[in-house]
């Protein structure tokens, strides 16, 4: 059996009992090596608990208060998210003798001068400093020594230790989506030591962490030489930030905060103009990254970036500067979702073993139900909602399909780079033919069919209907 499987088992067995023991059922613990103590600590010979102390620590941890005589800013930010709880939360459960939760509710629990219990290591009874970073005793015996300090990494996989299907499979689901993978254009250049500076911000959690993070200038050649494989794409720390409270959140829930590095909801003023709809500080977090890289209907190389999603839901694209819309603006009828994009892409999961309603946020980012569609009373029910959904999705296939149809031989109109004219020749290609394919492909490379923005996408398509018209296509 493996020890992944082995562990899972373990927490059902372990919720099992928590629940016989509410009932009175069981009387010891079936699973090798823990005691069966479900409930407080037991009181010591004088008939109290154990008093906090860290006689214990004398290996290689030293626990997050001794990190914070440096670090204190962080430390002090830290102090107020829920890992500074994580042990308390035990506590509150009955649960802080119970191994297969110490693992990830302590720090260094099973090693070598870990946490052990209050009463010996109370420094360690936290997800603190070290469980993230590793031991800390040897870089505080020497500072100065840079190969001693603990390591920072944007890998998903540190958050994974814990944030998985034990309870909740934040981890497996990432890992299983697009943004678990750094995409393979992009990876390509990066390996080879170019485009870091144009693409990393979206493509590269590496980039990310030297750029945005440390605020530090990234070479184009910090990944060549690297396997896609062994880089970190768009990781848990892109998102959250895990040392603070942000309040960047919509409505998290009591003492909850999700840690967000930018806001969850943010409505901008739709704009046509290239430097709005290039400017990622009027989206959301999601818009970050899901927003134009400033391509118009003039620019003859490619096609719209696949990432126009903010600007299709805010109704906007970008044109030449000096040069009138394409069409109007039109703000999408999901606008005021709760949650706007995490609505539908982060639908809420139960929480495996916890207490009922206790759900968390789905991390694979595909709409994978409409239920929560009708409880905002514009679809009577999810199936309904569902029918609709299959309904607009099928209108805009088909209204793409015969687009492309009429414009004919994709040699005579296309981008240069997508199999066009060569760039030279890209002149020659009519003005109504370049707003047509570009209308094209705004509504394509979208990619939602027209679900983020259903009257937006029909209208971006009678334009281009209207201009095939007009040149008898």
């Amino acid at each position: 059996m493996s020890r992944r499987r082995s562990r899972v088992n373990s927490v059902l067995v372990c919720l099992g009992c928590i629940a016989g023991a509410a009932l009175g059922t069981v009387g010891g613990c079936p699973l090798p090596g823990l005691d069966g103590n479900i409930g407080p600590p037991p009181a010591d010979d004088g008939g109290t608990p154990s008093v906090p102390g860290n006689s214990g620590l004398t290996g290689k941890f030293i626990g997050a208060k001794e990190c914070s005589i440096c670090h204190s800013k962080l430390y002090e930010s830290w102090s107020e998210t829920r890992h500074a709880k994580a042990f308390e939360r035990l506590e509150e459960l009955g649960q802080e003798k119970n191994e297969v939760c110490l693992a990830c509710h302590s720090t260094g629990f099973g090693q070598a001068g870990g946490f052990a219990d209050r009463a010996t290591t109370d420094a360690l009874a936290n997800v603190g400093c070290e469980a993230c970073h590793g031991a800390a005793l040897d870089h505080r015996a020497n500072v100065e020594d840079r190969t001693l300090r603990p390591p920072k990494s944007m890998s998903a996989e540190v958050c994974g230790q814990c944030h998985n299907g034990y309870h909740h499979a934040t981890f497996d689901e990432w890992a299983e989506s697009n943004h678990g993978r750094v995409t393979a254009v992009p990876a390509a250049s990066f390996t080879a030591g170019r485009s870091l500076n144009s693409c990393g911000a979206c493509h590269s959690g590496d980039f990310r962490q030297g750029a945005f993070i440390e605020e530090e200038t990234v070479p184009d050649s910090l990944l060549a030489g690297k396997a896609p494989e062994d880089m970190n794409a768009v990781t848990c720390a892109v998102c959250h930030d895990p040392h603070q409270r942000t309040g960047n959140a919509f409505q998290p829930g009591a003492g909850r905060d999700l840690q967000l590095r930018y806001v969850q909801i943010a409505f901008p003023t739709p704009s046509n103009s290239i430097a709005d709809a290039t400017n990622p500080d009027r989206f959301n977090l999601c818009g970050q990254c899901h927003h134009s890289r400033g391509r118009t209907w003039q620019t003859t190389d490619r096609a719209p970036h696949e990432s126009i999603q903010g600007n299709f839901y805010t109704g906007e694209m970008p044109v030449p500067d000096g040069t009138s819309p394409l069409l109007p603006n039109e703000r999408t009828v999901h606008a005021f979702v709760p949650k706007q994009c995490s609505t539908c892409h982060m639908q809420h999961h139960e929480f495996v073993g916890g207490e009922p309603g206790q759900t968390h946020a789905g991390h694979q980012f595909a709409v994978v139900s409409t239920a929560g569609c009708s409880t905002t009373g514009c679809h009577p029910t999810p199936e309904a909602a569902a029918a609709d959904k299959d309904r607009l999705q099928a209108e805009v296939q088909a209204a793409l399909d015969d687009i492309k149809a009429r414009l004919g031989d994709p040699a005579t109109w296309e981008y240069s780079s997508q199999g066009g004219p060569a760039a030279s020749a890209q002149a020659g290609v009519p003005e109504a033919v370049k707003q047509i394919r570009f209308l094209y492909y705004y509504v394509l490379h979208d990619e939602s069919l027209g679900v983020h923005n259903p009257e937006y996408a029909r209208a971006i398509i009678r334009k281009a209907d209207e201009l095939l018209t007009s040149i008898g296509r």
